[in-house]
């Protein structure tokens, strides 16, 4: 004999209506604040209706089935569940609350099966405090207040395998709910086709951001636009074609957004590769240098005025564990001297990527623009499977996927308290030190020799037409 269970839960939260139900309606998110589940995703393409399925994996070790039925925007869900211990269909009413805020009800009926029919009764009140548990879970999520302090951590440098799959597992228990809602957030991604890149635009657009993504590879761009608009729902994707390793094109980058003049809440400077051998670009600057500090360097500082107009900006500098070994040679930032290596010019690039985000967060603090550097871990990304060979086949079984290197990056764009923050290094969500090792710190006087050097280079680059202007001006 089956045996049926009702439960009704009820929250109000001090959001708006619509926000409430764009978050709870791409149902993927429970995870953040079920506690009683382990993972959860999307099974169907496209913006959460009528016919939209999830996977929801428990930690008690079973899945859920869910599938939307009824969806009425901004006021209802209804969505069937199978697992092989019941069935159950599950209502979410959302209504704008007296004074303000959204109250959201939950009224689900479970049917179990005859093997399982007693269970209710063995365990009284289980079903009661799971559902209560999820509630306080979306609730907390959707009051969306966490602290920011609680994502320092005091380690001089992690064990290096925190920087494997891991590591991200086990800081991965302490990450809180993302709530905040982005659908009038405007991000510019460079390096978007691939790795970390292509991770961080899938996560933003399945969260409403509209983004522009940099890609150097126009088919491949188009592809790409065409496939996050049907995977997320979301068509506010747009594309711009440059080719990072060459400043004439940054700068024409710089110039195209800026003439469309839509401010730009979150840049994310990601666009990388590690180069073995050394060669220069055809404007003659070290591939490395160019495309991994003096790239987001100009590309940023032109920007500026973007960052400055969206009120709370944020820049997000993709760096390396490699820039824990290196110091900053400002005699030779472009590795002319001694005998090349493709992994050293990269940590050294990234060191100075990562002083950079310090001066800028300390310049432009006035701005309202929020500026940190992170590290993504060891993740498995065709640049290091290219670059890399012997490392990637050493580690491949510890190796992050794309996502958790990219989760980092995801977090700094999107998480209401990482605003709070400027001018640090991140890896999973929690600030670390910069220096390890005495004697790869620079003085004051360094960092601002680096920021002059970029900066003379910069104008030494500007387009030919553009500095005559500036010289009839003068």
């Amino acid at each position: 004999m089956n045996k049926q269970r009702t439960l009704d839960e009820s929250v109000t939260v001090n959001r708006p209506v619509d926000e409430v139900f764009a978050y709870v309606a791409e149902f993927s998110r429970i995870e953040e604040w079920d506690p009683a589940v382990k993972s959860a995703r999307k099974l169907t393409a496209g913006a959460p209706g009528v016919g939209t399925r999830f996977q929801v994996d428990m930690k008690a070790g079973f899945s859920l089935s869910y599938e939307i039925v009824e969806f009425e925007p901004d006021a209802r869900l209804l969505m069937t569940v199978r697992s092989r211990f019941f069935d159950a269909r599950e209502e979410i009413l959302f209504e704008s609350a007296k004074g303000g805020g959204t109250t959201v009800r939950y009224i689900a009926t479970f049917d179990f099966s005859s093997p399982l029919s007693g269970l209710d009764s063995a365990f009284p009140g289980l079903m009661d405090r799971v559902g209560k548990s999820a509630m306080r879970g979306l609730q907390e999520a959707l009051q969306d207040d966490f602290d920011s302090a609680a994502t320092t951590r005091r380690s001089v440098l992690p064990g290096l395998w925190r920087f494997s799959k891991l590591g991200y597992a086990a800081s991965r228990k302490r990450f809180r709910p993302m709530a905040a809602d982005l659908r009038d957030r405007h991000m510019v991604i460079t390096g978007a086709t691939s790795g970390l890149g292509l991770a961080t635009a899938r996560a933003l657009a399945a969260r409403g951001a509209g983004l522009t993504l940099v890609v150097r590879d126009e088919k491949r761009g188009a592809k790409l636009v065409e496939d996050l608009q049907a995977e997320s729902g979301n068509d506010d994707i747009a594309l711009q074609i440059c080719d990072m390793e060459i400043m004439s094109e940054v700068s024409a980058l710089a110039d195209r957004l800026l003439q469309q003049g839509r401010p730009v809440d979150v840049l994310v400077n990601n666009a990388g590769a590690l180069f073995n051998t050394r060669a220069v670009t055809r404007e003659g600057l070290e591939r490395s240098f160019a495309l991994l500090l003096l790239a987001p360097f100009i590309l940023t500082e032109k920007l500026h005025p973007l960052l400055a107009a969206a009120g709370g900006a944020r820049v997000i500098n993709v760096s390396s564990g490699g820039m824990y070994t290196q110091k900053i040679h400002l005699d030779d930032l472009q590795f002319e001297r001694g005998k090349y290596a493709g992994p050293v010019a990269y940590a050294r690039a990234k060191r100075g990527l990562v002083i950079i985000s310090e001066l800028w967060a300390e310049k432009w603090r006035d701005d309202g623009i929020v500026v940190n550097a992170m590290h993504p871990g060891w993740a498995d990304t065709p640049g290091v499977e290219q670059s890399l060979p012997g490392f990637h086949r050493l580690t491949r079984a510890i190796l992050r996927t794309p996502e958790e290197g990219a989760d980092t990056i995801v977090w700094l764009a999107a998480a209401t308290e990482a605003a709070q923050v400027s001018g640090k290094f991140w890896l999973d969500r929690e600030q670390h030190p910069t220096h390890a090792l005495r004697r790869t710190r620079e003085t004051g006087e360094e960092r601002e020799e680096l920021m002059a050097e970029l900066q003379e280079l910069m104008v030494a680059l500007a387009p030919a037409r553009k500095r005559q202007r500036k010289r009839k001006a003068s």
